[in-house]
């Protein structure tokens, strides 16, 4: 069996997330459907993590196994010449047998895109989280600033999904050209939810919804993060091999 890896990007607005459901059209079901017409063998991917309904990716690892041996470079050109419009494979490498995209990958950064308009921008509303009322910027860097390295992110959780909540946020950065706001976290993994509930209430707290002291409340485990933000605007911008 070849074992080959995958790095591909997807726009999540018409998925119901990576794995695949009953009924559902989803990465992972779209992408196994093309390569088992492909290599005309029943082909099971294998990804570097579950992304929600609507979550974008602009560099997703996955990895499958099969008995062919097909040159790379041709395995790249018939995906992309199969695959629907709204996912580009942009690598094809073949790998060690070892090899396995949930497991290997040593870290990820996420991307949340914000726009701080009353105004509507029709080519950045599917990629971002449209806040109409004005986002104290400062508050909101030192909001995000208290998340900075380890701490148990069981608020930020589905709790029944997980095991063990500690993680390390090797870096929080935030950048706002205009009206546009991006964040940018990285670790060696995430929680389910965990970026878009950290961003929400975050955004929450700049916006005086919620008092300044609550996010320091939640990373000492004290209560459920309270507002989750929308999925569009997260993207899952780089794996780290």
């Amino acid at each position: 069996m070849i074992n080959y890896l995958l790095r591909l990007a997807f726009v999540g607005t018409n998925f119901s997330g990576w794995q695949v459901q009953p009924k559902e059209r989803t990465v992972q079901g779209v992408l196994q459907e093309a390569l088992s017409k492909i290599f005309n063998e029943e082909i099971k991917v294998i990804g570097c993590c579950r992304t929600d309904a609507g979550v974008h990716a602009l560099d997703y690892v996955a990895n499958f196994k099969a008995k062919k041996d097909f040159p790379e470079e041709k395995l790249l050109l018939a995906l992309n010449g199969i695959l629907p419009k709204d996912i580009g494979v942009y690598e094809v490498r073949k790998v060690s047998p070892e090899f396995n995209a949930r497991y290997s990958v040593k870290g990820k950064v996420y991307l949340y895109k914000i726009w701080n308009s009353e105004v509507r921008n029709p080519f950045l509303y599917p990629f971002t989280w449209q806040v109409k009322k004005g986002i104290n910027f400062e508050l909101l860097k030192r909001t995000l600033e208290l998340v900075r390295g380890e701490h148990d992110f069981r608020a930020f959780a589905k709790l029944e999904e997980e095991k063990n909540t500690v993680i390390n946020l090797e870096e929080v950065s935030l950048k706002r050209e205009g009206k546009l706001i991006e964040i940018r976290l990285r670790a060696s993994h995430f929680l389910r939810y965990m970026v878009r509930r950290i961003v929400g209430t975050a955004v929450k707290i700049a916006l005086g919804v919620y008092e300044p002291s609550l996010m320091e409340e939640l990373l000492k485990g004290k209560g459920k993060a309270p507002y989750t933000a929308p999925p569009q605007g997260l993207h899952l911008e780089k794996v780290i091999l």
